[in-house]
């Protein structure tokens, strides 16, 4: 009969001595980690948040108004602002010299009607005409003044 032959049995030690120094080196990373990270943000002010609140408040308030009535013969000269022709201003050909200089991006008219509609409207950087008509509402910005010549 044959003997049975030991079978080799690796040491217990090694594996013990290798946990605990793998427990002990992530111990020391994460205590060495945790205090770098206090010290930079000892460095670093505190955020501020800053938050708003808006409190509305309703009140009534009455307040009177004087109106003056269109004139009672519509002007022969268009300045800068909204005019409704046949009341304000009269029907008719109106010239300008060009821009005021007062836009930018040169003289604007527009012809709109009752509605708001727009019927025509232009920018011109020069000496230009315009026809109005009864009823409609024109508009100039950054021109020099309209004078009727028609």
């Amino acid at each position: 009969m044959s003997t049975p032959t030991p079978q080799h049995r690796w040491p217990v030690w090694p594996w013990v001595v290798l946990t605990v120094a793998g427990v002990v080196v992530t111990a020391v990373a994460a205590v060495v980690g945790t205090a770098a990270n206090s010290e930079r943000a000892a460095d670093q002010p505190p955020q501020r948040v800053t938050v708003t609140a808006t409190q509305f408040q309703t009140t009534t308030v009455s307040v009177t108004v004087t109106v003056e009535p269109p004139p009672s013969v519509p002007a022969t000269a268009l300045l800068d602002g909204i005019h409704r022709v046949g009341v304000e201003v009269a029907p008719g050909i109106y010239q300008t010299t060009g821009p005021s200089g007062t836009n930018a991006g040169g003289c604007y008219w527009t012809r709109t009607d009752g509605g708001g509609g727009i019927i025509d409207n232009g920018v011109i950087t020069g000496p230009s005409t315009l026809t109005v008509n009864p009823d409609e509402l024109v508009e100039t910005a950054g021109c020099q003044p309209w004078l009727k010549v028609g």
